[in-house]
């Protein structure tokens, strides 16, 4: 752990208790707050493993960080999005960007999210865009995704007004993508001999307009571990340009932490930190021992930062990271961060 956090949650700041969170796993997808009371919006996935097509997005809300409400938002449920119900092949419904944009002219575009999703029975799975007026009811963009290849691991940031950002993009949106690499090690991970990457698409233009790519703009050099795969990217806006939370996946012990990198202009990253996690594992007996990931933005809230991230004992390729311990529920996690990690 790094010097940016200031402190840390101990166990998971949110139950699978209603209904629809019965026997599923809760993980934070976006962090806001809340233009009408001011206070916190929690945007957090409900994922069924065995059942991925009853995932829905549901939100909490929260005037502290501390204590959590799961509002009724109609019809005596916090869920704000589900999904169409088709089977998606590879990938799962799965919101992994929600960004709010007061100054947008139409509306009904205020808030924007970028979704894995299988929109319709004669389209493939692929990303999607979404929009909504008030973050809490969403309309599809288009009948079809925008992007099809894999894979689902991507998120999305605006262009910073007064930064420089090459082919003007307006949007730039990270996606996993893969190179061959038949040297890693293969014994556990699902995808051998592939080597995760992260690459852009950009977009120039309104937000339903063309995407292009994808440009290769991060991938593990030689001073990462050999097994070490950059795994997702979600970046968020700095003063100075653009931060982001990368998901390193360690191919050898299946474990994923999450280290800090930066871009003047969201094309051209730089390694922080000296590549000391700014997301370590927990300790050993703790909910996020064996994996971490952070699909949010930090969020500025008074004088703090706060960043929701998912923690869970298992390794990506399932099993327990200390074979033999007892189970222990994955969850969501709460850090406060340092403001200037936004400056």
């Amino acid at each position: 752990m790094t010097d940016w956090i200031l402190d840390r949650t101990d166990a998971p700041i949110l139950a699978a208790e209603q209904p629809w969170e019965i026997g599923a796993t809760l993980s934070a997808m976006a962090l806001h707050t809340d233009p009408q009371t001011g206070g916190l919006r929690l945007y957090y996935l409900v994922s069924h493993r065995e059942d991925p097509l009853r995932n829905v997005l549901c939100v909490a809300t929260s005037d502290s960080g501390s204590d959590w409400a799961k509002p009724d938002l109609g019809e005596g449920s916090n869920i704000v999005m589900g999904s169409l119900g088709l089977e998606t092949g590879w990938g799962i419904f799965m919101p992994t960007r929600i960004i709010h944009e007061p100054e947008e002219d139409n509306p009904a575009w205020r808030w924007k999210m970028v979704l894995w999703e299988r929109p319709h029975l004669d389209t493939p799975a692929g990303i999607c865009l979404a929009v909504s007026a008030d973050g809490l009811k969403w309309h599809h963009l288009h009948e079809r995704p925008i992007i099809t290849s894999a894979n689902d691991a991507m998120s999305m940031v605006a262009a910073q007004p007064g930064v420089q950002t090459p082919r003007e993009s307006r949007y730039l949106l990270y996606q996993q993508t893969w190179k061959y690499n038949p040297h890693l090690p293969g014994d556990r991970d699902n995808l051998v001999g592939i080597h995760r990457q992260i690459s852009l698409w950009y977009n120039g233009g309104d937000f339903d307009g063309r995407w292009t790519g994808p440009i290769t703009v991060l991938e593990p050099d030689e001073e990462d571990p050999p097994d070490l795969q950059h795994y997702w990217l979600s970046p968020y806006p700095t003063a100075s340009g653009y931060g982001g939370l990368l998901f390193c996946h360690h191919t050898l012990d299946q474990t994923m932490d999450v280290q800090r990198v930066s871009s003047p202009d969201g094309w051209l990253w730089e390694h922080c930190d000296d590549r000391v996690p700014l997301l370590a594992l927990g300790e050993r007996g703790r909910f996020d021992s064996g994996m971490i990931t952070a699909a949010s933005m930090p969020c500025r809230f008074g004088e703090r930062v706060l960043l929701p991230y998912n923690g869970r004992a298992t390794v990506h390729d399932q099993q327990q990271r200390y074979p033999g311990d007892p189970a222990i529920t994955p969850g969501i996690g709460l850090v406060e961060l340092d403001k200037e990690l936004l400056a």
